[in-house]
């Protein structure tokens, strides 16, 4: 195993290919994507399948070294800033099989 940073972010559906290019800019090419996303929050609750793609929320998950941890955040807090969502970063560790 070896240390990582987990970095989730929750996106409006519509910008997925935004981050994802985003995301490519910037070497980072693994990722998971989980779609059809539920929850609460600043701009109020969302049912994961309520309104159709065009208000749905999807979550990139991905691992990152600690070193490239700021040019991640920094290259998506653009996106952040324009469409809302969230992101949060914790501590992992990548199991190596």
């Amino acid at each position: 195993m070896f240390s990582v940073k987990r970095i989730e972010l929750v996106i409006e559906a519509v910008e997925k290919s935004n981050v994802i290019s985003t995301l490519k800019k910037i070497n980072i090419t693994s990722y998971t994507i989980y779609k059809h996303v539920g929850g609460s929050g600043e701009r109020g609750a969302r049912d994961e399948l309520a309104f159709g793609e065009k208000f749905e929320n999807v979550t990139f998950v991905i691992a990152c070294p600690e070193n490239r941890l700021s040019n991640v955040i920094e290259s998506l807090r653009p996106i952040l800033k324009s469409y809302g969502g969230m992101c949060l970063v914790s501590d992992a560790q990548w199991v190596i099989h």
